[in-house]
C-alpha cells in the first residue's frame, strides 16, 4: 500500500519533468546491487538492465530465475534449490525471484560489500495497476524489503516489437537507461541516509510505445483496475491452460499507474511492505464485526 505521507520525499528524490531524468548536485557512489528477474536468466531485460547498471560503475551480482518464474507474486521455493554458476557473479537458480533475492541477500552476501539495493527486471510486460500483486518481478522487491531488509527496485516494460525483431532490445537499453538514472538520482539525494524509506520499494512501469512517444515521466498510485483478464480454458479433457482476455471497462483510482502508462507515461509508484487497508476502510468493518469474543 502506497503511503501517501511519502510522496513529497519521493518527489523530492525523483523530480522528472521528461524521460531523463537531470543530475542535481551531490556526490555519486557505486553500489552492490543484487539483480534478477522473473522472465529468468539470460533474458534480453535483465541482460541489458546489468550492462546498464555496471556501465554507470555499479558491482552487481545476479541471482535469477533459470526459466521463467512470471506470476509468482512473492512465494518461496522451500526445499533444495539447484543453483549454477553461470558467471563470475551470476547465478542461476530453480526457484522464483522471491526465492532468489532471499539467497542472493544471504548465501551470495559479501561481508566486505553488503548489498545495498536490490534491482529485479526488466520484465517483459508491465506490472502495474492489480497486476503488480501478482507479479514474480514485484515479488522479488517485496521479500527483499520484507524479509532482506534493503530497498529495491522493480522495473518493468511493455514491449514494441516481439523478440528478434528491430527495435525489441533498444527498447528495453532504454528503459534500463531510465532504471540507471533512477539509481543515480536515489544515490545523489540520499546523502548519509537510505536510499530509501525503510520497507519500500520502487515500482517503475515504462509504456510500449517508441521512446520517442514517451511523453514523460509520471509518480502514481497503483491502481485497481486490471491491465488484462485471465482465466483458464480446458484444453483437452482434465487440462486446462492460462487464457488471457481483454481486460473489463471500468474507472480506477485517481492518479493511477495503469491509466498513466495508458496515456503514454512511463510511471514511478512508491510501495511499501504494508498490506494494512486504509484506516476509514478499517474502522468500518471492524465495526461491522463487533466485540468478538
Amino acid at each position: 500500500m502506497l503511503r501517501r505521507s511519502l510522496l513529497p520525499f519521493l518527489a523530492l528524490c525523483l523530480l522528472v519533468a521528461c524521460t531523463t531524468i537531470p543530475s542535481p548536485p551531490g556526490e555519486s557512489r557505486s553500489l552492490h546491487i543484487l539483480l534478477t528477474n522473473d522472465d529468468g536468466y539470460g533474458s534480453v531485460g535483465i541482460e541489458t538492465l546489468k550492462e546498464a547498471l555496471r556501465g554507470a560503475g555499479h558491482r552487481v551480482t545476479v541471482v535469477a530465475p533459470k526459466g521463467n518464474r512470471s506470476g509468482s507474486s512473492a512465494s518461496i521455493t522451500f526445499g533444495a534449490i539447484r543453483v549454477v554458476e553461470e558467471a563470475a557473479g551470476e547465478y542461476s537458480a530453480d526457484g522464483t525471484p522471491a526465492t532468489c533475492a532471499l539467497l542472493g541477500l544471504s548465501a551470495m552476501a559479501d561481508p566486505a560489500a553488503p548489498f545495498d539495493l536490490l534491482v529485479s527486471g526488466t520484465n517483459a510486460g508491465a506490472n502495474a495497476g492489480s497486476a503488480t500483486g501478482i507479479s514474480g518481478t514485484v515479488g522479488a522487491t517485496t521479500a527483499a524489503v520484507g524479509l532482506g531488509g534493503i530497498p529495491a527496485l522493480a522495473v518493468s516494460a511493455n514491449e514494441v516489437a516481439k523478440e528478434g525483431e528491430p527495435g525489441h532490445r533498444k527498447h528495453f537499453e532504454a528503459s534500463a537507461a531510465l532504471a540507471v538514472e533512477v539509481v543515480d538520482r536515489l544515490v545523489r539525494t540520499a546523502g548519509d541516509g537510505p536510499l530509501l524509506p525503510p520497507g519500500t520499494r520502487l515500482n517503475l512501469n515504462v509504456p510500449g510505445i517508441p521512446w520517442s512517444e514517451v511523453k514523460g515521466v509520471r509518480f502514481a498510485v497503483q491502481g485497481t483496475r486490471a491491465q488484462f483478464g485471465l482465466g483458464f480454458e480446458e484444453k483437452a479433457p482434465g487440462v486446462y491452460a492460462p487464457a488471457f482476455r481483454a481486460p473489463a471497462a471500468g474507472d480506477d483510482v485517481e492518479d493511477s499507474d495503469a491509466a498513466a502508462l495508458s496515456d503514454g507515461f512511463a510511471t514511478i509508484v512508491l510501495l511499501d511492505a504494508d498490506y494494512t487497508a486504509p484506516a476509514r476502510q478499517r474502522s468500518a468493518i471492524e465495526a461491522r464485526l463487533g466485540d468478538l469474543r
